[in-house]
């Protein structure tokens, strides 16, 4: 199947294909959580848990790469397409980070908290800021985009039907995921996270179905927070 035939409505057998990519890729998910685990004494510093989990989510993303191309679709297919301009997308996701960044910073400051006490060792360790720069940009801004914005969002809207509506319920299903996904930062953090991956989606369909832009705002932003975090720590809420 080609490029050209991933926004047509697909019918039969062909939509319940996607269905089932989305449930092999959660249960691998799940799996490697049991196998590392089985293998790993927890709890585990912070810093083990950045180099662990990074490793885990670049194999993740080849699985869903290798599930894409397994049913005859490109990485473009799911957002992974070469922009017009590297300049303009950088730019976008700057400003995408730097709004983000002031929202966050301001309603946290009028006591909107979530809890990120996780990484509370951040705090004036370097080597743990730098490692959590590094991971901004591999465990959340580019595999979190692929796999809620990209890989999830585009396999929901083609079993819904592929049409303008089942896009706008992917995007808000995708979300509500992404939301419950960061639990551990409160019910306020879910709210907040599943907001933003919503917002994220609509921007990816306002960019064309184009992952770059939130790519790079997402990391930018996560990478900058990890910055605060070594100057002043994160909040505790």
């Amino acid at each position: 199947m080609t490029g050209s035939k991933i926004g047509g409505e697909k019918r039969g057998p062909r939509r319940w294909r996607y269905l089932i990519d989305i449930v092999v890729l959660v249960a691998v998910t799940f799996l490697l959580d049991a196998v590392v685990g089985a293998f790993v004494s927890v709890p585990m510093n912070l810093e083990k848990g950045f180099i662990l989990d990074a490793i885990g989510k670049i194999l993740l993303v080849g699985v869903g790469c290798g599930l894409v191309l397994l049913r005859g679709e490109r990485l473009a297919d799911i957002g992974l397409k070469r922009p017009a301009s590297w300049m303009r997308t950088f730019m976008i996701g700057i400003g995408l980070a730097a709004i983000v960044f002031a929202a966050m910073y301001v309603s946290e400051k009028a006591g909107f908290r979530r809890d990120l006490s996780k990484f509370k060792d951040v705090q004036g360790n370097l080597e743990l800021a730098l490692l959590g720069v590094f991971y901004a940009f591999i465990g959340a801004g580019f595999y979190e985009e692929f796999m809620f914005r990209g890989f999830f969002m585009q396999g929901l809207a083609m079993f819904f039907g592929a049409s303008r509506g089942a896009w706008i319920v992917a995007c808000v299903v995708q979300g509500a995921l992404f939301g419950l996904a960061h639990a551990y930062q409160n019910p306020l953090g879910i709210a907040i996270t599943g907001t933003l991956g919503v917002l994220m989606g609509l921007l990816v369909l306002a960019f064309g179905r184009n992952l770059w832009p939130v790519i790079i705002g997402h990391g930018l932003f996560d990478a900058s927070r990890f910055v605060l975090f070594y100057l002043q720590g994160p909040p505790m809420g």
